[in-house]
């Protein structure tokens, strides 16, 4: 499940950062013609039968939650980043709790409107495109790979491993990054201050 995968990756990541996503807002704003051309064909129900099943193990519309998700993610991210230094920590945090509740309530919103654009377009882009590009035999042959057991094992296993990895990497050179990254923290926002002070 590659880009199920991909998103838990994705999600876990911006979760450290106090929100969820991937893409910026601005690709809602791509127009039509910018999107590649896909040539609507029929496709023989024995091959169509074999790219749902392909789909419901790849989940390419996932890619709509991850774009739906950047903006809450941004504005939780940003409004931290601004208010730090600048208000009392109690301040801060009545705050961006307040900045949380806005973004859960946009994506109570948009969660929905994503998922079903997602899925839309997964069956007028994706499934055209694997018929065109994919032979029965080779369906089959991907079908088995998202399907082996091994890979399942893997996937399940992947997060303990990646954990295990982040965890050696923060002890061996913790104490030689956090230094500077304290630095640059003060710098940001020593340097956001500066410049609400001379607007």
């Amino acid at each position: 499940m590659p880009a199920v995968l991909s998103l838990r990756r994705a999600l876990r990541h911006l979760a450290l950062l106090g929100g969820v996503g991937l893409l910026a807002p601005a690709a809602w704003a791509v127009p039509a013609a910018a999107a590649p051309a896909v040539v609507a064909s029929t496709v023989p129900p024995a091959k169509q039968a074999l790219i749902d099943r392909l789909l419901t193990l790849w989940h390419p519309e996932q890619v709509a939650m991850l774009m739906v998700q950047r903006p809450a993610a941004d504005a939780v991210q940003h409004s931290r980043i601004a208010l730090q230094g600048r208000v009392s920590a109690e301040k801060l945090e009545s705050t961006m709790k307040g900045i949380a509740g806005d973004a859960k309530a946009y994506l109570d919103v948009a969660t929905p409107i994503a998922q079903a654009a997602g899925q839309a377009a997964a069956r007028s882009t994706a499934v055209p495109l694997l018929a065109e590009q994919f032979s029965e035999d080779e369906l089959r042959a991907l079908i088995a790979i998202l399907e082996a057991p091994v890979r399942q094992k893997f996937e399940k296993l992947a997060p303990n491993i990646e954990g295990a990895v982040g965890a050696e990497v923060a002890r061996q050179a913790g104490p030689a990054i956090q230094p500077p990254l304290d630095k640059m923290k003060q710098e940001v926002a020593g340097k956001l201050r500066a410049a609400a002070m001379t607007r």
